[in-house]
C-alpha cells in the first residue's frame, strides 16, 4: 500500500470546490434568505439595476480562474462601492485583479487564488508587490525546511494569513521555525517528515501561533496515542520507550535558534501501526490543536488590548 492511502488531509480540488460553493450558498441563505439558496445571485430587480459597470469584467476574470459561480459572486462584494481605500479600488478593476491572481499562483503553484482572496483579502495587495510576496513565500519554505514534504500552497489555501502575519521575513522565518521545531517535539516521535506535514496541513494556524500554545495543544497526545493503538499491530519496542519518554531536548543551531532533535521511531513499526499513528495524528490536530489555538489566540488577543486584566489575574 502507498504512502498516500495512508493519509489524505487534502481533498481534491473538484470536491474542494464543491464543498466552498455548498458552503457559500449556506452562508447566503443565511444572510439573503428572502433570495433563496442561491443568495446574491438572485436578486430582486431592482438591485440588479444597480450593479456597476466593472463586476461583469471582474467576475469574468474570477470565472476563469476556477471560482464557482456562487464564489464569484461573493468576491464582488470585495469590490463594491462602499468597500473604501487601495483594497477596495483593486478588487473593483479587472486587470489589477487578475495581475495579483497571476502573480500568486506563478510563485506559488498549486494556489487557490479565489479562496485565498476571499479568506484574506488584503493579500491581493501583497501580490502587486511581487517581489515581497516572493520574499515572504521564501522565508516560510525556509522556516519549514526540516519537513520538506510540506506543501505550502495547501496549507497557504486553508489559512493565507501565513504570509500576512508579518511585515518582517526574518521574523516570518523564525516564527515557522520555531512552530515547527514545537510540533516535531510533540509528534516526532511517532511519524516521519511526511506525518508531520500532513499534521500541519491540517492546521495551518499552528505556523500563526506561539511556540509555547502549540506545545500546550499537543499536551494530550501521547496520552490520547496511546489509546487510539491499542490493539493495533506493528508495535514496537521504540514505541513503547518513546510514549513514555519527556518531550524531546532542543539543542541551538549556529545563528543561537532553538532546534529540537528527531530521533523517531517510525521507521520501526509495522505497517498497521503506521497508518493508525498517522490517522490518530491528523485527526487530533484538526479535533484538538486547531480549536485549542484559536482559543488561545482569541484569549492573547484580548489580553493586548486589555493588559490590566492579565495583571489581575495574576494578582489572584
Amino acid at each position: 500500500r502507498s504512502r498516500a492511502s495512508l493519509v489524505s488531509p487534502r481533498a481534491g480540488a473538484g470536491e474542494d470546490l464543491a464543498r466552498y460553493d455548498a458552503q457559500a450558498k449556506e452562508d447566503d441563505a443565511r444572510q439573503y434568505g428572502v433570495w433563496g439558496v442561491d443568495g446574491i445571485r438572485q436578486r430582486s430587480a431592482s438591485f440588479a439595476a444597480m450593479q456597476e459597470d466593472w463586476e461583469d469584467a471582474v467576475l469574468n476574470v474570477w470565472l476563469s480562474h476556477g471560482a464557482g459561480e456562487v464564489a464569484a459572486q461573493r468576491l464582488l462584494i470585495l469590490g463594491a462601492k462602499w468597500q473604501k481605500g487601495p483594497q477596495g479600488e483593486l478588487y473593483r478593476d479587472a486587470e489589477a485583479v487578475a495581475y495579483a491572481v497571476r502573480v500568486l499562483t506563478e510563485l506559488l503553484p498549486g494556489a487557490d487564488a479565489p479562496v485565498i482572496f476571499h479568506k484574506t483579502p488584503s493579500l491581493a495587495l501583497l501580490c502587486l508587490n511581487r517581489h515581497e510576496l516572493s520574499r515572504r513565500l521564501v522565508a516560510l519554505r525556509e522556516g519549514a525546511r526540516r519537513i520538506p514534504p510540506l506543501d505550502v500552497a495547501a496549507t497557504l489555501n486553508k489559512d493565507p494569513r501565513l504570509v500576512t502575519s508579518s511585515d518582517d521575513a526574518r521574523a516570518l522565518r523564525d516564527t515557522t521555525r520555531n512552530v515547527v521545531d514545537a510540533v516535531i517535539a510533540s509528534v516526532g516521535f511517532v511519524l516521519d517528515e511526511q506525518g508531520v506535514a500532513s499534521v500541519i496541513e491540517t492546521c495551518p494556524s499552528i505556523l500563526t501561533a506561539h511556540r509555547d500554545d502549540v506545545a500546550d495543544a499537543f499536551a494530550g497526545y501521547k496520552t490520547e496515542l496511546k489509546t487510539r493503538l491499542d490493539g493495533v499491530k506493528g508495535w514496537s519496542s521504540a514505541l513503547l520507550f518513546a510514549l513514555d519518554e519527556e518531550t524531546e531536548e532542543t539543542t541551538e543551531t549556529e545563528d543561537g535558534d532553538a532546534k529540537t532533535s528527531w530521533r523517531s521511531c517510525w521507521s520501526s513499526l509495522g505497517e498497521d501501526a503506521r497508518e493508525a499513528a498517522t490517522r490518530a495524528s491528523v485527526d487530533y490536530a484538526g479535533r484538538v490543536v486547531e480549536p485549542f489555538l484559536r482559543r488561545a489566540d482569541v484569549e492573547r488577543q484580548r489580553r493586548k488590548k486589555n493588559p490590566n486584566d492579565a495583571d489581575d489575574a495574576v494578582a489572584r
